[in-house]
């Protein structure tokens, strides 16, 4: 086995080690990060919408778990306004990153992608980003990168985040609140009638979402 995979196997081995010995376990507990809202309401949603800003920027696929997390320990409301607004933020550094720091890196890795979003940029303008945050064909940390490169101003591309993710995010974070409120994890206790109406939202979102885009365009044009 070559070295870098026998330091790779060490360094798990030794993680997983450190983690059962030192009760890391707890950590998994969805009960824990519910209690420390309720004790610091205002550290709790600032430090996990620091991780959620931080890990968006560094293009992390991060942003369904994270979205259903926030609505597993903030609920559907605060879950809501956390997750938006990190995306939004989020994605506007990882834009600027690629935009002032690495476009020589993205051009050559997506030059694929770049041409076809151009384009699309060029036609529609932020309703092309709109769209794209709606169904979601590229992906939330793809997409960031790849509209560094365009010529799409700063602002438009916030909006077209903000506005675009609403839809996705509700119904994520509804998802997560419905976890949340699972005492013990069985077929009975998950499959709510909540978490039914939730997963009958993903399934026919991808089509309401087109119907919501052409909608908004032939509105911009009328």
């Amino acid at each position: 086995m070559p070295v870098k995979k026998l330091a790779l196997v060490a360094v798990l081995a030794t993680v997983i080690i450190l983690y059962f010995v030192g009760g890391g376990e707890k950590y998994l507990s969805i009960g824990l990060y519910q209690n420390l809202f309720d004790q610091s309401p205002w550290i709790t949603a600032a430090v996990f919408f620091l991780l959620f800003v931080v890990g968006t920027a560094c293009s992390l696929p991060v942003t369904a778990a994270m979205i259903i997390i926030s609505g597993i320990i903030f609920g559907h409301f605060i879950g809501f306004l956390l997750s938006i607004f990190s995306l939004t933020l989020g994605g506007t550094l990882s834009l600027l990153s690629a935009r002032i720091l690495f476009r020589d890196l993205i051009h050559r890795r997506f030059s694929s992608h770049i041409d076809v979003v151009n384009k699309g940029v060029e036609k529609e303008g932020s309703f092309y980003v709109f769209g794209l945050r709606m169904v979601p064909v590229v992906p939330f940390w793809l997409l960031n990168l790849v509209i560094g490169l365009t010529t799409m101003r700063i602002p438009a591309f916030m909006l077209a985040t903000l506005f675009g993710m609403v839809p996705v995010t509700l119904i994520l974070g509804y998802a997560g609140s419905q976890l949340g409120q699972v005492e013990s994890f069985s077929v009975s206790a998950i499959f709510t009638p909540g978490m039914f109406l939730a997963l009958s939202l993903m399934a026919t979102f991808p089509f309401l979402a087109k119907g919501i885009v052409k909608l908004t365009r032939r509105y911009a044009k009328s």
